[in-house]
């Protein structure tokens, strides 16, 4: 079920709300409110009550400009391009902190290549989960977890039944998957793959 309102505001600028229910959350409802085809932000409501509200940036200095704006907490969507890849950053700040952030890497297909978890540890907000996935003609064939220290420790073989590989038996007898074609999914980093 989707609402669609559209409004002009004093400036004369067209700000569209469009409700959304959720299929899977039946008690959620989600408002999005978009200025010119521009997401401005989003609200989450849980059983007919206001839970979040998700604020977008598409510049860093959009993101300045929101921290300084909110008191308590504050949800930002930063939502950029590089290499032709689309970059979305979903960031937390508690009191102008940045608390939490969870990055999602996806491909012209719209398929999530990689996804990261930041969260604080001893006062550093740090790198707890990187997760890539590689997609032939869209289809999941791989998935690569990774150690802390940013190399890979195992490739889920998501199409073939316990066909998983080790990182550390590549190169070995114990596998014919070899490195070649994959050197983005070797590591945990760089977060886009290069041109």
């Amino acid at each position: 079920m989707e609402d669609i309102h559209h409004y002009t505001n004093a400036n004369g600028t067209k700000i569209t709300i469009e409700k959304t229910k959720s299929d899977y959350l039946p008690d959620y409802l989600f408002e999005t409110y978009s200025e010119n085809n521009t997401i401005i932000h989003k609200k989450t409501y849980i059983n007919d009550e206001l839970s979040n509200i998700a604020f977008y940036a598409y510049s860093e200095a959009d993101i300045d400009r929101l921290v300084n704006e909110q008191n308590g907490t504050a949800s930002i969507t930063f939502i950029y391009t590089q290499n032709a890849y689309q970059v979305t950053e979903d960031l937390t700040y508690t009191d102008h902190i940045l608390t939490d952030k969870r990055i999602t890497v996806t491909d012209a297909n719209a398929n999530i290549i990689c996804y990261k978890k930041y969260e604080p540890k001893e006062g550093v907000l740090t790198c707890v989960l990187t997760d890539k996935s590689y997609y032939k003609d869209n289809v999941n064939i791989y998935d690569f977890e990774y150690y802390p220290d940013g190399s890979c420790f195992m490739i889920t073989s998501v199409q073939t039944y316990q066909e998983d590989i080790f990182a550390w038996d590549i190169g070995t007898d114990a596998t014919d998957f070899t490195w070649d074609g994959f050197k983005y999914y070797q590591y945990a980093e760089p977060l886009v793959p290069e041109k």
